[in-house]
């Protein structure tokens, strides 16, 4: 299918505008979390520690915050405030409770999700091979992924590419519906910085001395980035091309759904395929 600019639709959104994010003090996210205490540690991003924590309505939270401040830091946290004051409310969609943002200090507030995310449920829960995931809730799961990515591709006005679906990423609330975070990667797509035109990559068995021919292409709407995402989830093209399109985060959909489906880590199901390959040709 091909898409252009004239029919990639930028119209305004019909949905209310984005609650925006709060304002935080310094002050009232050490409260929060008991001066980031090292008990409330839930977890860590590749830029800092996350906290749990209770603000002063009494809503629960986490805080994610930088172990330092510097250029990588700051673009990533840029990017989740970006989309946090942008995407509109859904409920499978991580909203941005606020931020704080001080010349040592970087912090993002997000609600609490009790169950996690789907990696801690399918690799990392102790109880998770005597109590794994039923059909019921893994069907959930996925579905409530599918709902939350839609949302993000279809924002009206803009289209965010979410850039790192993964399991780590769906996270999980009270009921294990599936809600999206994780936006450090995260680009808002517009009209400014949308091109069209031709995506153009070898696959990965191609040799090198393989003609143009062997090529795949098709005509799609993209953003140049520099690569980002989670090894394993990012679609060979944008690999190859540095050219993003909303199908690299339905390719990473896909990916997730494999290991949802499996439990079994997508490069170890990559290893079995090739290894049963193998064993074909060797008969």
């Amino acid at each position: 299918m091909v898409f252009n600019l004239r029919t990639f639709s930028f119209a305004e959104s019909v949905e209310d505008d984005p609650t925006p994010p709060k304002s935080f003090s310094l002050k009232e996210l050490r409260r929060a979390t008991d001066n980031f205490s090292s008990k409330n540690i839930v977890g860590s991003i590749c830029w800092g520690k996350v906290y749990k924590g209770r603000l002063a309505d009494g809503s629960q939270v986490t805080v994610k915050r930088a172990n330092y401040v510097n250029r990588s830091s700051e673009e990533e946290f840029e990017a989740e405030v970006q989309v946090g004051s942008t995407v509109s409310t859904h409920p499978n969609v991580l909203r941005l409770r606020g931020f704080c943002r001080t010349k040592k200090e970087l912090l993002l507030v997000y609600p609490l999700m009790i169950n996690k995310n789907l990696f801690h449920n399918l690799r990392g829960r102790p109880d998770r091979f005597a109590r794994p995931l039923d059909w019921t809730t893994r069907k959930r799961i996925a579905l409530g992924a599918a709902r939350g990515l839609a949302h993000l591709h279809n924002q009206g006005n803009i289209k965010i590419l979410h850039r790192n679906i993964c399991p780590i990423n769906i996270l999980l609330n009270v009921h294990f519906e599936a809600v999206i975070g994780g936006f450090s990667l995260a680009v808002i797509m517009h009209e400014n910085n949308a091109e069209e035109g031709t995506i153009e990559w070898l696959p990965w068995s191609a040799d090198s001395g393989s003609d143009s021919q062997s090529c795949h292409r098709y005509e799609d709407v993209y953003v140049n980035t520099t690569l980002g995402g989670t090894v394993g989830f990012v679609a060979p093209e944008y690999c190859h091309s540095g050219k993003c399109t909303l199908k690299n985060d339905v390719f990473a959909y896909g990916t997730m759904l494999l290991e949802l489906m499996s439990g079994t880590r997508i490069s170890k199901l990559k290893l079995s395929v090739i290894l049963r390959t193998r064993t074909s040709w060797e008969g």
